[in-house]
């Protein structure tokens, strides 16, 4: 093989590479764009539900209370798979339901 020929050989190689780079780079970039929709609108539909640990630094109460009136009924709440969740907008209902007029 000569010099020119083994040139030509990896200019090709090169080549064939940077097409299947390329070709690899653009399938990530779709697979992304589809994922980081769907974590996206995942985090849009989710964003109204909050954590125990959100709804304490919410009301600026100790976990120990939610689980407190969560044991005696007093908060809308519904468990998921397990876990505690709570709508924003039925937490700000309720909170207007327990202010007592002065």
């Amino acid at each position: 093989m000569t010099t020119f020929s083994f040139y030509t050989y990896f200019c090709i190689r090169m080549m064939n590479i940077e097409h299947i780079c390329s070709h690899m780079l653009k399938n990530v970039k779709i697979l992304l764009d589809k994922n980081f929709s769907v974590v996206y609108n995942a985090g849009m539909v989710s964003s109204n539900l909050m954590t125990i640990e959100d709804l304490a630094d919410y009301l600026k109460v100790t976990r120990r209370t939610i689980y407190d009136w969560l044991k005696h009924n007093k908060i809308p709440a519904l468990k998921l798979v397990g876990q505690w969740r709570f709508k924003k907008d039925k937490i700000d209902a309720w909170l207007e339901g327990q202010s007592q007029p002065h």
